[in-house]
């Protein structure tokens, strides 16, 4: 891999974290109510993501697009279920605690792949979960209502849930992730379409749900595809972190919205045992298990 090669691979990987910092930018941009913010956002950026795998040159048919693995459509489940999940949070809660919430993925992700594939835990492992689970208690204990609580808990329920979708990569190698991707989205738009209110969206909400469900899950998606192969696993894992601080700046730079003090310590408290974990990873085998995936999952593939 030559430098010019894996500079390009950061540079592509630091534009989707950019895409995807705008996850809860869009939710106080629109006046839709969460469950048709939902549907748009799934259909349209389910749509963007087919595009690009049709854009791939894939000589299978059209009918291979729709055509899942057991495994591929069980990761379409719980990738359905974390983007609404994810997206659902900010209508709950302060963007700051949601995504400092979801930070705490890669070591998640590493304590279920030892439930599921017995990897190795180390003691650095343990001490960053045991780090990473006094920050969370920091965000909770500082939740001003029940709604602001409902929202980290979507948050946390949607970082399971991705963490599980990683560890089904790492157990199925052979699952196209970018058929989960377009696969979860539209799963997650037709369980919202009962809920939606169609009559109630404007012109201008419809065109700021395009945008969302474009650059949010398509370029974002996109971007990390080209990006991902060209970088370390564990360069990416920090690289993306970027996301972090981005995405509260933007809703305090647009709209105002405030970190509170306890959540800004408990965040600071996640990221830096995450930090620890990731880097610490990087000199041993369980590297790989903090591999990020495309946000919708993304996870973000």
């Amino acid at each position: 891999m030559t430098f010019v090669t894996r500079w390009a691979g950061v540079a592509l990987i630091a534009l989707a974290a950019l895409s995807w910092s705008t996850a809860g930018l869009f939710p106080r941009m629109v006046s839709t109510d969460v469950f048709t913010t939902l549907f748009w956002r799934s259909l349209l950026g389910g749509s963007s993501v087919l595009a690009i795998q049709m854009l791939l040159g894939k000589r299978d048919g059209l009918s291979a697009l729709w055509r899942l693995t057991r495994a591929e459509l069980w990761m379409s489940l719980l990738s359905s279920g974390a983007m609404v999940c994810f997206i659902a949070a900010f209508f709950f809660a302060p963007v700051a605690d949601v995504v400092f919430i979801y930070s705490a993925f890669p070591v998640i992700t590493l304590l279920l792949s030892a439930l599921v594939l017995r990897t190795r835990v180390r003691t650095v492992d343990l001490l960053c979960t045991l780090t990473v689970v006094a920050g969370m208690g920091l965000i909770v204990w500082g939740q001003s209502s029940m709604h602001s609580l409902l929202g980290s808990a979507l948050s946390l329920l949607a970082t399971l849930l991705f963490a599980l979708i990683t560890v089904g990569i790492k157990r199925h190698p052979q699952a196209q992730m970018i058929k989960v991707t377009y696969m979860g989205t539209f799963l997650a738009a037709l369980a919202m379409a009962p809920f939606s209110t169609f009559a109630n969206t404007s012109t201008q909400d419809l065109a700021w749900l395009w945008l969302y469900g474009v650059l949010n899950v398509g370029v974002g998606f996109g971007l990390y595809l080209l990006g991902v192969r060209r970088t370390k696993a564990v360069l990416a894992s920090l690289v993306c972190m970027i996301e972090i601080p981005l995405a509260p700046l933007w809703v305090y730079a647009l709209f105002g919205e405030k970190v509170a003090q306890q959540s800004l310590i408990g965040g600071a408290v996640i990221v830096l045992a995450v930090l620890v974990n990731v880097l610490s990873s990087g000199r041993g085998a369980t590297a790989a298990a903090v591999n990020p995936v495309p946000r919708d999952p993304s996870a973000n593939p």
